[in-house]
Formats: C-alpha cells, sequence, structure tokens
C-alpha cells in the first residue's frame, strides 16, 4: 500500500513496510521541516492580482503559519478548503480579502495582522458575542463619540466614559476608591451566589 497524506496540512503517512530503510533520511526530514514549517513558518507573497495559495503533498504556501502579503490591492486570496488558521499579515496598501472559494469571507484592513481560521468551507476571525473583535469594538466602545481620543498629550490617563462621550482623564482617589468598592461589591455577590 503506497503512503498517503494527512488531509489539512499534508503531511506524509507511511505504509506499512513501505521505504523500509529510507524512513529516516530523507522521509522523516521531510516531515520534519514541514511541521517545523506549518507551526512557525513565514511565507511572504507579492500580490499583483487575485491569489490562490499553492498547496500540494509537497512543499507549497498554504502549509505556512504566518502568511505576509505585499503588493497594491484590494485583493483577493483563496486558501484551500480544509480547516486550519493562519496569522496574516496585510503589508498591502488596501484591503486583503481571504476566502476558500464558498462560505464567509475575512476582509483585512491594510497593515492590519490578523489571526483567522478556517472550517473547511468559512473563513473567519477571533471575536466576541458572535462579531469579530473589530466589529465588536467599533459597535460597543465606539457607539457614542465615533472615534477614541488622541494619543498625544494624553499621557498617564484613562478612557472614560460619562454615558455620552469618550474622554481621556487623569485618575484621582475618588476612582480608586469607587473602582475597589465595586470589586468588594461583586466578590460578596459572587460569594452569597454560590
Amino acid at each position: 500500500m503506497p503512503s498517503s497524506y494527512t488531509a489539512s496540512l499534508r503531511f506524509e503517512l507511511q505504509a506499512a513496510g513501505e521505504n523500509l530503510n529510507t524512513w529516516g533520511a530523507p522521509k522523516l526530514n521531510s516531515v520534519i521541516s514541514r511541521i517545523d514549517k506549518a507551526i512557525a513558518g513565514l511565507t511572504t507573497i507579492a500580490l499583483t492580482a487575485n491569489y490562490a495559495l499553492t498547496s500540494s503533498n509537497g512543499d507549497d504556501e498554504a502549509r505556512s503559519a504566518l502568511l505576509k502579503f505585499t503588493g497594491a490591492g484590494p485583493w483577493t486570496v483563496t486558501i484551500p478548503s480544509v480547516s486550519k488558521s493562519y496569522l496574516i499579515w496585510n503589508a498591502c496598501t488596501a484591503a486583503v480579502t481571504i476566502t476558500t472559494g464558498a462560505g464567509t469571507t475575512v476582509a483585512i484592513d491594510a497593515g492590519a495582522k490578523v489571526k483567522i481560521f478556517c472550517d473547511g468551507t468559512n473563513v473567519g476571525t477571533l471575536g466576541y458575542g458572535g462579531y469579530d473583535l473589530k466589529t465588536y469594538i467599533d459597535s460597543a466602545v465606539l457607539a457614542a463619540t465615533g472615534s477614541l481620543p488622541a494619543v498625544t498629550g494624553n499621557a498617564g490617563k484613562y478612557l472614560y466614559c460619562d454615558g455620552v462621550v469618550w474622554a481621556p482623564r487623569t485618575p484621582v482617589a475618588a476612582d480608586i476608591s469607587d473602582f475597589n468598592a465595586k470589586v468588594d461589591a461583586r466578590a460578596i455577590a459572587f460569594a452569597i451566589a454560590f
């Protein structure tokens, strides 16, 4: 029986008795190199058009843990329809959309570094409450003003919301005592509940 390959990362599985006296070198070394690339490998791809990652039983782009895209854009990159996660670094000047060609997609803004995953059809990002992280932050945190205050000139301050707007604020003793009272109250409520 000939060798077969794993579905997601295409590692070579040896059949019983196959490649006698050659499994260590070069066979095992090839598998170890591919595992290394799947866990910590970086592949940089210069995009000039929409692109499909190479995916084969040998060495390929889709096996890498980290993909860095360069170029202009916007472009669409098609990944294999298998379960896998990637770290994507979009060093392009416009958005890059990641797809399997079916299901949901993820658009990654220029300059962003994003963890994505694929379930074999759909592509998604880490998130909260059913939203990807960027959408959640935009909707939950920035809904009052639409933007955060500038960083310049606000060193040592924290972000405070008075129910209408977000504003930088210098901590005062009352903030700390109020925080401690709320933490104590939550701890008491938690202890009573259980």
